[in-house]
């Protein structure tokens, strides 16, 4: 990709979500083994990696809303049953799910969740923290690296849909490293969590 990126423009605005620092979280993070095996993870995050989601991540949020939904929507047609891993979305008919506000709500904190990991790209302390904040979060709802990898197909929907002709193979494999990356988080935040702790 060249210097002038063709993807680069003002960042947009959007929801922004706040910074949670629970003390259990920080202890994780300051377990040495946990932390060596984290660190192996985000370093397979290249340089180049890192400059592409900077360039390319807000050409996606602009569609933040639409975009979060043209996801999901692919997501839960491929995996229906995944939806009774959230509460709020257990009692919702499938027909009625990507029209109501509990998954528009859901899109917008996912999102968002993705802009703050780009945006703290370059700060290797503030990446690992989101990086594993987020890997932590879905710990509570007994999600698994598989339910995140699975997300794929839609990863590559919303690509296509951002950048057509422009989407290159480098683009989508350092999403999906990403994505990896996020899954063998989650996996190692699981087998921190030997203990019962209040979420």
């Amino acid at each position: 990709m060249p210097a002038t990126c063709p993807f680069k423009g003002n960042p947009p605005s959007g929801p922004q979500s706040p910074a949670v620092q629970s003390p259990l979280f920080v202890s994780d993070l300051n377990n040495p083994d946990a932390k060596i095996k984290m660190r192996q993870e985000m370093d397979r995050i290249t340089e180049r990696q890192k400059h592409i989601f900077t360039e390319t991540f807000p050409v996606i949020f602009k569609e933040y809303k639409r975009n979060g939904l043209v996801l999901f929507a692919k997501y839960f047609s491929e995996f229906p049953h995944y939806k009774n891993i959230w509460p709020q979305f257990r009692t919702l008919q499938d027909s009625a799910l990507l029209a109501s506000n509990e998954l528009a709500n859901h899109c917008s904190v996912y999102m968002s969740g993705l802009k703050e990991i780009v945006e703290v790209m370059d700060d290797e302390e503030k990446l690992t923290y989101f990086m594993a904040r987020i890997a932590r979060s879905h710990v509570k709802w007994n999600i698994n690296k598989y339910h995140i990898t699975n997300m794929l197909e839609g990863v590559d929907v919303v690509l296509q849909r951002s950048f057509g002709d422009k989407l290159t193979d480098e683009i989508v494999n350092a999403y999906h490293t990403l994505y990896d990356v996020i899954g063998n988080l989650l996996d190692i935040q699981k087998k921190l969590v030997v203990v019962k702790r209040p979420f």
